[in-house]
């Protein structure tokens, strides 16, 4: 049937009907197997694309964990200096006799802060009045300690009415102490 049709066509519709078909083929091949596999390619450069983003996150994650990891283990190291029966409350008593302000002191409460699953911290909270800037000076002096890990965490400074050579001063402190 093919070859009945095909003898009945002259030379131009030969070419033509071959042309045809050889177009028909080449767009075959095209819509089969070029078109899909340049598609996956695609899907596939935008893949590695967004893993490698996803590697160099990871990475940055990775590094930024090893320098928290360090920072907790050298928070260990001090805590683990402190010993067993230190107390922030008993520390900044010392510190205030040191710095001759202890008579100072209006009141301490001693409070907890936040937790974290190796730490926690201690506040206190702790009011001077009657206070010279040398003698405020000279307690932050002692009381602030990175190797203790005792930190100033908020202070408010106010002169007194009743004197304004004098201030008071309100203070937030906290350490870290290891979870019993």
């Amino acid at each position: 049937m093919i070859k009945t049709f095909w003898n009945k066509l002259d030379a131009k519709q030969r070419k033509l009907v071959a042309g045809a078909a050889i177009f028909v083929c080449v767009a075959l091949i095209l819509e089969i197997a070029v078109f899909p596999f340049m598609e996956a390619q695609k899907k596939l450069d935008k893949a590695i694309s967004t893993h490698q983003k996803k590697l160099v996150e990871i990475n940055e994650l990775s590094s930024e964990f090893a320098v928290q990891e360090a920072k907790t283990a050298a928070i260990k190291r001090a805590v683990a200096m402190h010993g067993a029966d230190f107390t922030l409350f008993s520390y900044l008593e010392k510190k205030a006799t040191q710095a001759n302000v202890r008579g100072r002191i209006k009141y301490m409460n001693a409070s907890r802060g936040t937790q974290s699953p190796s730490f926690e911290e201690s506040l206190v909270d702790m009011k001077l009045d009657m206070m010279t800037i040398k003698q405020l000076n000279d307690f932050l002096y002692y009381a602030e300690s990175p190797e203790d890990l005792v930190r100033i965490k908020k202070i408010t400074i106010n002169k007194m009415k009743e004197n304004p050579d004098y201030l008071s001063v309100q203070l937030q402190i906290s350490s870290l102490q290891p979870l019993n």
